[in-house]
């Protein structure tokens, strides 16, 4: 149930962030929710690589290198949604 409920809000962010339907004001929370979202799972995908590099070096190596082209697709997705309208 909770992945359900979650799962509306998302995405009626989203798509209430891509809408020019919305007036600005309500657009633009929407927008800092979801990015504030997308940068928390990446810093927290960064931190868990250096908590496990303390025990395993090569793990903790890849963990940062899947939060680093996270990273990356996040601005392209991003630059191509918001920024090129």
């Amino acid at each position: 149930i909770f992945e359900l409920i979650f799962d509306l809000i998302f995405e009626g962010a989203i798509e209430g962030s891509k809408s020019n339907k919305l007036p600005k004001y309500v657009r633009y929370p929407l927008i800092v929710f979801v990015i504030s979202f997308f940068v928390g799972i990446i810093v927290g995908l960064f931190v868990l690589s250096i908590i496990i590099s303390k025990d395993d070096l090569l793990s903790g190596l890849f963990m940062a290198f899947i939060a680093l082209i996270m990273l990356i697709l996040s601005i392209i997705k991003f630059r191509k949604i918001y920024l090129k309208k």
